[in-house]
Protein backbone atom coordinates (compact mmCIF):
# COMPACT_ATOMS: atom_id res chain seq x y z
CA UNK A 1 0.00 0.00 0.00
CA UNK A 2 1.77 3.17 -0.83
CA UNK A 3 1.56 5.84 1.86
CA UNK A 4 -0.92 8.46 -0.47
CA UNK A 5 -3.76 5.59 0.07
CA UNK A 6 -2.66 4.97 3.57
CA UNK A 7 -3.54 8.49 3.99
CA UNK A 8 -6.75 8.48 1.80
CA UNK A 9 -8.03 5.50 3.67
CA UNK A 10 -7.00 7.26 7.00
CA UNK A 11 -9.16 10.33 6.15
CA UNK A 12 -12.12 8.38 5.40
CA UNK A 13 -12.20 6.33 8.01
CA UNK A 14 -11.63 9.63 10.40
CA UNK A 15 -14.54 11.24 8.02
CA UNK A 16 -17.00 8.50 8.54
CA UNK A 17 -16.63 7.78 12.47
CA UNK A 18 -16.55 11.72 13.13
CA UNK A 19 -19.76 12.17 11.10
CA UNK A 20 -21.57 8.87 12.82
CA UNK A 21 -20.70 10.32 16.22
CA UNK A 22 -21.61 13.84 16.01
CA UNK A 23 -24.93 12.61 14.39
CA UNK A 24 -25.73 10.51 17.19
CA UNK A 25 -24.43 13.06 19.33
CA UNK A 26 -26.87 16.67 17.81
CA UNK A 27 -29.80 13.22 17.85
CA UNK A 28 -28.99 12.70 21.79
CA UNK A 29 -28.86 16.67 22.20
CA UNK A 30 -32.16 17.12 20.65
CA UNK A 31 -33.91 14.26 21.75
CA UNK A 32 -32.98 15.53 25.31
CA UNK A 33 -33.50 18.65 25.31
CA UNK A 34 -37.00 18.08 23.90
CA UNK A 35 -37.76 15.86 26.33
CA UNK A 36 -37.11 18.20 28.81
CA UNK A 37 -39.15 21.03 27.51
CA UNK A 38 -42.49 18.21 27.49
CA UNK A 39 -41.34 17.86 31.20
CA UNK A 40 -41.93 22.03 32.18
CA UNK A 41 -45.46 21.82 29.46
CA UNK A 42 -47.02 18.48 29.82
CA UNK A 43 -50.22 19.87 28.46
CA UNK A 44 -48.62 20.89 25.18
CA UNK A 45 -48.89 18.54 22.34
CA UNK A 46 -45.34 17.98 20.70
CA UNK A 47 -45.47 17.69 16.93
CA UNK A 48 -42.58 16.44 15.02
CA UNK A 49 -42.96 16.53 10.84
CA UNK A 50 -39.55 15.25 9.42
CA UNK A 51 -39.24 16.36 5.43
CA UNK A 52 -35.75 17.13 5.09
CA UNK A 53 -35.33 18.39 1.24
CA UNK A 54 -35.98 19.42 -1.72
CA UNK A 55 -37.02 22.82 -1.30
CA UNK A 56 -39.80 22.19 -4.17
CA UNK A 57 -41.62 19.32 -1.72
CA UNK A 58 -41.29 21.72 1.29
CA UNK A 59 -43.01 24.41 -0.47
CA UNK A 60 -45.69 22.27 -1.67
CA UNK A 61 -46.05 20.81 1.94
CA UNK A 62 -46.59 23.99 3.74
CA UNK A 63 -50.28 23.00 3.98
CA UNK A 64 -49.42 20.26 6.14
CA UNK A 65 -48.59 23.28 9.04
CA UNK A 66 -51.22 24.84 8.35
CA UNK A 67 -53.47 21.39 8.90
CA UNK A 68 -51.85 20.41 12.05
CA UNK A 69 -52.04 23.52 13.93
CA UNK A 70 -56.01 23.25 13.36
CA UNK A 71 -55.86 19.89 14.34
CA UNK A 72 -53.35 20.70 17.31
CA UNK A 73 -54.49 23.96 18.54
CA UNK A 74 -52.18 23.65 21.62
CA UNK A 75 -49.05 22.44 19.74
CA UNK A 76 -45.61 23.20 18.95
CA UNK A 77 -44.57 22.35 15.68
CA UNK A 78 -41.06 21.24 15.20
CA UNK A 79 -39.67 20.70 11.60
CA UNK A 80 -37.09 19.06 10.55
CA UNK A 81 -35.21 20.36 7.32
CA UNK A 82 -31.90 20.33 5.88
CA UNK A 83 -29.43 23.39 6.73
CA UNK A 84 -30.31 25.01 3.04
CA UNK A 85 -33.92 24.99 2.78
CA UNK A 86 -34.80 26.10 6.38
CA UNK A 87 -35.38 29.79 5.45
CA UNK A 88 -38.69 28.18 3.71
CA UNK A 89 -39.67 27.38 7.60
CA UNK A 90 -38.32 30.21 9.42
CA UNK A 91 -41.02 32.88 8.63
CA UNK A 92 -43.76 30.18 8.98
CA UNK A 93 -46.24 30.91 11.42
CA UNK A 94 -47.12 27.55 11.74
CA UNK A 95 -44.25 26.42 12.55
CA UNK A 96 -42.59 26.94 16.25
CA UNK A 97 -39.30 25.44 15.94
CA UNK A 98 -36.92 24.52 12.72
CA UNK A 99 -34.41 21.29 14.12
CA UNK A 100 -31.61 21.32 11.15
CA UNK A 101 -30.83 18.03 10.07
CA UNK A 102 -27.67 17.26 10.88
CA UNK A 103 -27.53 14.31 8.55
CA UNK A 104 -29.67 11.30 7.00
CA UNK A 105 -28.46 9.09 9.60
CA UNK A 106 -29.99 11.59 12.17
CA UNK A 107 -32.84 11.20 10.80
CA UNK A 108 -32.97 7.32 11.05
CA UNK A 109 -32.00 7.96 14.64
CA UNK A 110 -34.86 10.00 14.90
CA UNK A 111 -37.32 7.68 13.29
CA UNK A 112 -35.76 5.04 15.77
CA UNK A 113 -36.60 6.81 18.80
CA UNK A 114 -38.17 9.96 18.64
CA UNK A 115 -38.88 12.70 21.64
CA UNK A 116 -42.44 13.50 20.21
CA UNK A 117 -46.49 12.97 21.15
CA UNK A 118 -46.97 12.75 17.58
CA UNK A 119 -44.40 12.38 14.25
CA UNK A 120 -44.55 12.56 11.01
CA UNK A 121 -42.05 10.96 8.47
CA UNK A 122 -43.12 12.54 5.28
CA UNK A 123 -39.92 10.93 3.37
CA UNK A 124 -40.27 8.00 0.85
CA UNK A 125 -38.42 4.84 1.52
CA UNK A 126 -35.46 4.36 -0.49
CA UNK A 127 -34.93 7.91 -1.64
CA UNK A 128 -32.14 9.34 1.11
CA UNK A 129 -29.13 7.62 1.39
CA UNK A 130 -26.17 7.83 4.35
CA UNK A 131 -23.35 6.59 2.47
CA UNK A 132 -21.14 6.12 5.14
CA UNK A 133 -23.18 3.04 6.12
CA UNK A 134 -24.65 2.47 2.93
CA UNK A 135 -28.21 2.25 4.23
CA UNK A 136 -31.01 4.43 3.41
CA UNK A 137 -34.10 5.91 5.58
CA UNK A 138 -37.07 4.20 5.82
CA UNK A 139 -40.15 4.99 5.76
CA UNK A 140 -43.04 1.89 7.06
CA UNK A 141 -46.20 3.93 6.49
CA UNK A 142 -44.83 4.50 2.90
CA UNK A 143 -44.08 0.75 2.50
CA UNK A 144 -47.61 -0.40 4.02
CA UNK A 145 -49.54 1.81 1.79
CA UNK A 146 -47.37 0.54 -0.97
CA UNK A 147 -46.23 4.05 -2.13
CA UNK A 148 -42.96 3.45 -3.81
CA UNK A 149 -40.14 5.61 -5.48
CA UNK A 150 -41.72 3.91 -8.53
CA UNK A 151 -45.25 4.29 -8.09
CA UNK A 152 -45.41 7.43 -6.10
CA UNK A 153 -47.15 10.02 -8.65
CA UNK A 154 -49.99 7.29 -8.77
CA UNK A 155 -51.41 8.41 -5.83
CA UNK A 156 -51.63 12.31 -6.07
CA UNK A 157 -49.47 15.51 -6.33
CA UNK A 158 -46.40 15.89 -3.65
CA UNK A 159 -48.65 17.25 -1.20
CA UNK A 160 -50.95 14.40 -1.30
CA UNK A 161 -48.07 12.02 -1.86
CA UNK A 162 -46.28 13.29 1.33
CA UNK A 163 -49.35 13.47 3.69
CA UNK A 164 -50.53 10.22 2.96
CA UNK A 165 -47.06 8.86 3.73
CA UNK A 166 -46.57 11.17 6.87
CA UNK A 167 -50.14 9.26 8.32
CA UNK A 168 -51.87 12.93 7.72
CA UNK A 169 -54.96 13.56 6.00
CA UNK A 170 -55.08 13.93 2.51
CA UNK A 171 -54.94 17.74 1.61
CA UNK A 172 -55.78 19.79 -1.50
CA UNK A 173 -54.65 23.65 -1.05
CA UNK A 174 -52.45 26.11 -2.66
CA UNK A 175 -49.29 26.38 -0.52
CA UNK A 176 -48.19 29.59 1.44
CA UNK A 177 -45.17 30.70 1.17
CA UNK A 178 -43.86 33.49 4.08
CA UNK A 179 -41.84 36.70 2.86
CA UNK A 180 -40.44 38.71 5.48
CA UNK A 181 -39.82 42.76 5.32
CA UNK A 182 -36.42 42.36 4.99
CA UNK A 183 -36.64 39.83 2.02
CA UNK A 184 -39.06 42.39 0.14
CA UNK A 185 -36.42 45.34 1.13
CA UNK A 186 -33.87 42.83 -0.44
CA UNK A 187 -35.42 42.67 -3.64
CA UNK A 188 -36.66 46.44 -3.54
CA UNK A 189 -32.87 47.51 -4.24
CA UNK A 190 -32.55 45.41 -7.07
CA UNK A 191 -34.79 47.84 -9.06
CA UNK A 192 -36.39 45.38 -11.38
CA UNK A 193 -38.15 45.95 -14.31
CA UNK A 194 -41.79 47.26 -14.13
CA UNK A 195 -42.46 44.71 -16.11
CA UNK A 196 -40.96 40.85 -16.68
CA UNK A 197 -41.13 37.45 -17.48
CA UNK A 198 -39.05 34.85 -14.82
CA UNK A 199 -37.26 32.05 -16.44
CA UNK A 200 -36.47 28.92 -14.89
CA UNK A 201 -34.58 26.78 -17.01
CA UNK A 202 -32.61 23.98 -14.84
CA UNK A 203 -34.00 21.64 -12.72
CA UNK A 204 -31.88 19.29 -10.40
CA UNK A 205 -32.64 16.02 -12.41
CA UNK A 206 -31.66 16.31 -16.52
CA UNK A 207 -34.49 14.39 -17.56
CA UNK A 208 -37.05 17.45 -16.96
CA UNK A 209 -35.08 19.68 -19.03
CA UNK A 210 -35.52 21.22 -22.01
CA UNK A 211 -33.38 22.29 -25.05
CA UNK A 212 -30.40 25.13 -24.09
CA UNK A 213 -30.69 26.84 -27.34
CA UNK A 214 -34.77 27.07 -26.56
CA UNK A 215 -34.56 28.84 -24.06
CA UNK A 216 -31.68 30.92 -25.82
CA UNK A 217 -34.09 31.65 -28.49
CA UNK A 218 -37.28 32.10 -26.05
CA UNK A 219 -36.01 34.38 -24.34
CA UNK A 220 -34.96 36.67 -27.83
CA UNK A 221 -38.40 36.36 -29.05
CA UNK A 222 -39.92 37.38 -25.76
CA UNK A 223 -37.75 40.31 -26.27
CA UNK A 224 -38.14 41.40 -29.20
CA UNK A 225 -41.97 40.85 -29.79
CA UNK A 226 -43.11 42.12 -26.27
CA UNK A 227 -42.74 44.84 -24.08
CA UNK A 228 -41.51 42.24 -21.33
CA UNK A 229 -38.24 42.03 -19.92
CA UNK A 230 -36.98 38.59 -19.37
CA UNK A 231 -35.49 38.21 -15.82
CA UNK A 232 -33.53 34.18 -15.35
CA UNK A 233 -33.37 32.70 -12.08
CA UNK A 234 -31.60 29.59 -10.79
CA UNK A 235 -28.54 28.53 -9.48
CA UNK A 236 -26.74 28.98 -12.51
CA UNK A 237 -26.88 29.76 -16.03
CA UNK A 238 -25.84 28.11 -19.66
CA UNK A 239 -27.65 30.73 -21.58
CA UNK A 240 -25.78 33.28 -23.89
CA UNK A 241 -29.02 35.87 -24.49
CA UNK A 242 -26.93 39.34 -24.83
CA UNK A 243 -30.22 41.33 -25.77
CA UNK A 244 -31.27 44.38 -23.93
CA UNK A 245 -33.98 43.47 -21.48
CA UNK A 246 -32.39 40.22 -20.10
CA UNK A 247 -30.97 39.69 -16.84
CA UNK A 248 -29.23 36.99 -15.40
CA UNK A 249 -29.52 36.73 -11.30
CA UNK A 250 -28.72 32.82 -11.50
CA UNK A 251 -26.56 32.28 -8.10
CA UNK A 252 -27.46 35.76 -6.87
CA UNK A 253 -30.83 35.39 -4.90
CA UNK A 254 -31.29 33.42 -1.89
CA UNK A 255 -34.61 30.95 -1.68
CA UNK A 256 -37.36 33.69 -0.42
CA UNK A 257 -35.55 36.22 -2.47
CA UNK A 258 -36.32 34.05 -5.86
CA UNK A 259 -39.89 33.70 -4.59
CA UNK A 260 -40.15 37.47 -3.70
CA UNK A 261 -39.06 38.13 -7.51
CA UNK A 262 -41.34 35.40 -9.01
CA UNK A 263 -44.14 37.06 -7.03
CA UNK A 264 -43.16 40.49 -8.81
CA UNK A 265 -43.05 38.70 -12.25
CA UNK A 266 -46.02 38.64 -14.91
CA UNK A 267 -45.24 35.72 -16.07
CA UNK A 268 -43.27 32.55 -14.39
CA UNK A 269 -41.74 30.36 -17.90
CA UNK A 270 -39.92 27.11 -16.30
CA UNK A 271 -39.51 22.86 -15.77
CA UNK A 272 -41.11 20.85 -13.35
CA UNK A 273 -38.74 22.40 -10.77
CA UNK A 274 -38.71 24.42 -7.14
CA UNK A 275 -38.88 27.77 -8.60
CA UNK A 276 -42.30 26.22 -10.19
CA UNK A 277 -43.49 25.57 -6.77
CA UNK A 278 -42.73 29.13 -5.42
CA UNK A 279 -45.00 31.05 -8.88
CA UNK A 280 -47.61 28.55 -7.87
CA UNK A 281 -47.74 29.21 -3.71
CA UNK A 282 -47.23 33.08 -4.76
CA UNK A 283 -49.80 33.32 -7.49
CA UNK A 284 -47.63 33.76 -10.31
CA UNK A 285 -49.37 32.75 -14.11
CA UNK A 286 -47.08 29.70 -15.17
CA UNK A 287 -46.25 27.98 -18.26
CA UNK A 288 -44.60 24.77 -17.26
CA UNK A 289 -43.11 22.53 -19.29
CA UNK A 290 -43.63 19.05 -18.87
CA UNK A 291 -42.95 15.70 -20.40
CA UNK A 292 -42.24 11.97 -19.34
CA UNK A 293 -40.52 11.23 -15.90
CA UNK A 294 -39.12 7.67 -15.77
CA UNK A 295 -42.08 5.92 -16.15
CA UNK A 296 -44.85 8.65 -15.38
CA UNK A 297 -46.18 9.55 -18.62
CA UNK A 298 -48.91 11.67 -16.79
CA UNK A 299 -47.83 13.25 -13.62
CA UNK A 300 -49.05 16.63 -11.03
CA UNK A 301 -46.70 17.75 -8.55
CA UNK A 302 -48.99 20.65 -7.57
CA UNK A 303 -51.86 21.24 -6.00
CA UNK A 304 -54.47 24.25 -5.69
CA UNK A 305 -54.44 26.81 -8.72
CA UNK A 306 -51.47 24.99 -10.63
CA UNK A 307 -53.53 21.36 -10.79
CA UNK A 308 -56.72 22.62 -11.88
CA UNK A 309 -55.00 24.82 -14.40
CA UNK A 310 -56.66 27.89 -14.08
CA UNK A 311 -53.41 30.12 -13.11
CA UNK A 312 -50.70 27.77 -15.63
CA UNK A 313 -50.56 26.47 -18.76
CA UNK A 314 -49.26 22.93 -19.23
CA UNK A 315 -46.99 22.60 -22.26
CA UNK A 316 -46.65 19.01 -23.09
CA UNK A 317 -45.75 16.37 -25.64
CA UNK A 318 -47.11 13.00 -25.12
CA UNK A 319 -45.40 10.34 -24.04
CA UNK A 320 -41.91 12.08 -24.57
CA UNK A 321 -39.89 13.68 -22.71
CA UNK A 322 -39.46 17.71 -22.04
CA UNK A 323 -36.31 18.14 -24.14
CA UNK A 324 -38.52 16.74 -27.07
CA UNK A 325 -40.97 19.70 -26.88
CA UNK A 326 -41.12 21.41 -30.36
CA UNK A 327 -40.02 25.38 -29.64
CA UNK A 328 -42.74 26.39 -32.28
CA UNK A 329 -45.52 24.77 -30.40
CA UNK A 330 -43.76 26.33 -27.09
CA UNK A 331 -43.77 29.60 -28.63
CA UNK A 332 -47.35 29.41 -29.63
CA UNK A 333 -48.45 29.13 -26.48
CA UNK A 334 -46.49 31.34 -24.86
CA UNK A 335 -46.82 34.23 -27.12
CA UNK A 336 -50.56 33.95 -27.62
CA UNK A 337 -51.30 33.72 -23.79
CA UNK A 338 -48.88 36.89 -22.99
CA UNK A 339 -50.46 38.70 -25.98
CA UNK A 340 -53.92 38.19 -24.86
CA UNK A 341 -52.57 39.88 -21.65
CA UNK A 342 -50.76 42.48 -23.65
CA UNK A 343 -54.14 43.64 -25.56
Amino acid sequence: MTPKRFIEIWKYRYHKYADILLSVYYWLYDYLHIKFYKLFNPNQQLIGVLLAEHFGDIVACEPITRELKKKYPNSRIYWIVRKPYRELLDFNPNVDVVVEEFSVFYSMLLIKKHPFDVFHNCHLSGLRRYNYLRTTLQNPQAVSLNILTDNYFNHGNILEVFAKVGGLPVLKEVPKIYIPQSVITAVDKLKLPQKFIVMHCHSNYSPKDWQVYYWEKLAQDLLANFDYSVIEIGLKSTLNVSQNGYTNLCGKLSLLETAEVIKRANFFIGIDSGPAHFANAVGTYGFLLFGKLGDFNHYMPYSGDYEEKTNAKFIVKEGQPCSELDYKEVWNVISEQVESAVL
